[in-house]
């Protein structure tokens, strides 16, 4: 929402910054999604065909292990890191920040959620829907700032962009643990990897679906109308007149009134 205020370069260099603080974590974090992904199925495949995944979990737990001691020290690493980037983020120039760079900003960010949206479901592919989520969290989190300017609405919109993140990434989670039992290193017994890749597959379309249906409805507004509308609230918001001591006692938080 920023970047165009702070400068392309100093955004770039600073996102990159925060990548190279995640990679510290990311082989444990992935092990440890696989993990609870077969976990999950097998608690759910139980009720209905017994089927057990033992072998796997067996396998992945012992990955998640192997990465838990390899990684031991990347709190060390990133802690350092995370206190500069911080302290540079506190002297970004913002001050001139308006209304409208914020309204083109989330409006920017919608547009490229549906247009992601609209790439996935003319070629459905795991990589399509995964950068159709990236797009749409990319909007969640710029709502959530936003959501002060108009608790009601834009809380209920977080909600709904929150379902449609939570059915895609548990789509992606699928497509990650059945990449990770084709890989060609060591596998559980071969009827166990086919029975779950046959669940994995059946569920992520399931998913991929669902999930289509419910960002379609989320994203029907037009981008330029989505806009108008916020930077109405933006304007309210500026002027004192809203949010109202309703919209404190829906949401249960005085401070938006402040």
């Amino acid at each position: 929402m920023v970047a165009d205020e702070i400068g392309r370069p100093h955004y770039k260099k600073q996102n990159h910054c925060f990548r190279g603080v995640a990679r510290l974590i990311s082989d444990v974090r992935d092990a440890e999604v696989r993990l609870q992904t077969v976990r999950q199925l097998q608690e759910i495949t139980l009720r209905t065909s017994q089927q057990t995944f033992r072998k796997t979990e067996e396998l992945l737990l012992a990955e998640l292990e192997h990465f838990v001691a390899a990684f031991a020290g990347w709190q060390k690493q990133a802690a350092p890191q995370l206190e500069k980037l911080q302290e540079e983020i506190e002297e970004w120039p913002v001050e001139n920040l308006d209304c409208k760079d914020i309204r083109c900003a989330a409006q920017r960010a919608y547009k490229s959620a549906r247009h992601a949206l609209v790439c996935a479901k003319s070629k459905p592919t795991p990589e399509n829907f995964h950068e159709f989520r990236s797009e749409a969290k990319r909007l969640l989190y710029q709502l959530r700032i936003l959501r002060p300017i108009n608790p009601l609405v834009i809380g209920a919109l977080i909600e709904d962009l929150d379902s449609v993140a939570e059915v895609f990434g548990r789509s992606h989670d699928l497509y990650f643990l059945g990449e990770r039992l084709r890989y060609d290193g060591a596998q559980p017994p071969p009827r166990e990897t086919r029975e779950l890749v046959t669940v994995i597959e059946a569920s992520e379309v399931e998913l991929q679906n669902r999930g289509v249906d419910l960002a379609e409805r989320f994203l029907e507004e037009r981008p330029r109308d989505f806009g108008r509308r916020l930077g109405t609230w933006l304007q309210q918001w500026v002027r004192g007149e809203a949010p109202t001591v309703a919209d404190a006692l829906v949401c249960h938080d005085v401070s938006v009134l402040k």
